[in-house]
């Protein structure tokens, strides 16, 4: 991704006549968004007392302008509930001294999670992303360590000195800030909306993989499969009714993927072999 052609975001109560996708910025307020609106949902999926702040009107409009704003805010509260689970239980026993999220983006875990003071915790994204949530969130104390390390991530060299900044002790690296311009799924688009293509779809690179072949990629250097929480099993089970009236409204669509199939989408914790 170009740092070119992703300007700051815009401060919170301006633009917000503008609910158009125009820049991967514009995605990580849309996704802050969701989390605010699931934050206020009695049955919502993720609790996040930042998200608002940080989304700001414009980020709120571009949300709620989405033709698939439920299926939005379900895909994007399930994401961040099991991303959580996977994280605390992955940190419970002391082992992971240190967590880099690639691509934080407005991720809010350093600040929302109860996490122990002394690990450390890296976020890598682009200088006006990392100075925009350092803004908006500059009264509140993270409860960990937290350090933001400015980069291009799509540069070769800056992924290397990034990794030797982590240094050797056991780590975590937190990869969803940047999965959804990779992971593709199909049957999940359609369940959502038919044909209706994901907002961030135009700042995919053209040689992004499916999922099964990202899975196959990231097995193949090494990782393997050590725990996951899928979307369509899982999701659907924490989700309850509302899952159920999505799953209703999308077969009024013909949207359902074929029978029998399992959609792999979802959120997976890899080990290293």
């Amino acid at each position: 991704m170009d740092d070119a052609r992703t300007p700051a975001p815009e401060s919170p109560g301006s633009g917000s006549e503008n609910a158009q996708i125009e820049n991967v910025s514009d995605t990580a307020l849309m996704v802050a968004a969701c989390r605010a609106l699931e934050t206020e949902r009695p049955d919502g999926l993720v609790r996040d007392p930042f998200a608002r702040r940080l989304a700001g009107e414009r980020g709120m409009a571009i949300a709620r302008a989405s033709p698939i704003p439920e299926w939005m805010c379900f895909g994007v509260g399930t994401r961040a509930r099991f991303m959580d689970e996977l994280l605390t239980e992955s940190l419970a026993n002391g082992q992971i001294r240190t967590v880099a999220n690639l691509g934080a983006g407005l991720d809010t875990r350093p600040w929302r999670l109860a996490l122990d003071p002394g690990l450390d915790w890296i976020e890598a994204d682009f200088p006006h992303m990392l100075e925009y949530k350092a803004a908006r969130l500059g009264d509140v104390p993270p409860g960990c360590r937290l350090e933001q390390v400015a980069t291009d991530l799509d540069d070769k060299d800056a992924q290397v000195r990034l990794f030797q900044h982590v240094g050797p002790r056991p780590a975590l690296m937190i990869t969803e800030g940047l999965l959804m311009y990779l992971l593709f799924s199909p049957d999940m688009l359609r369940l959502a909306a038919g044909e209706w293509k994901s907002p961030v779809e135009k700042f995919r690179p053209e040689d992004h993989l499916f999922g099964q072949a990202l899975l196959g990629a990231v097995e193949e250097a090494g990782w393997k499969v050590s725990a996951k929480r899928t979307y369509a099993r899982e999701g659907a089970a924490a989700a309850g009714a509302r899952a159920a009236s999505l799953l209703e409204a999308s077969k009024k669509l013909g949207a359902i993927p074929e029978a029998g199939r399992d959609d792999i989408s979802g959120i997976y914790l890899f080990k290293h072999a």
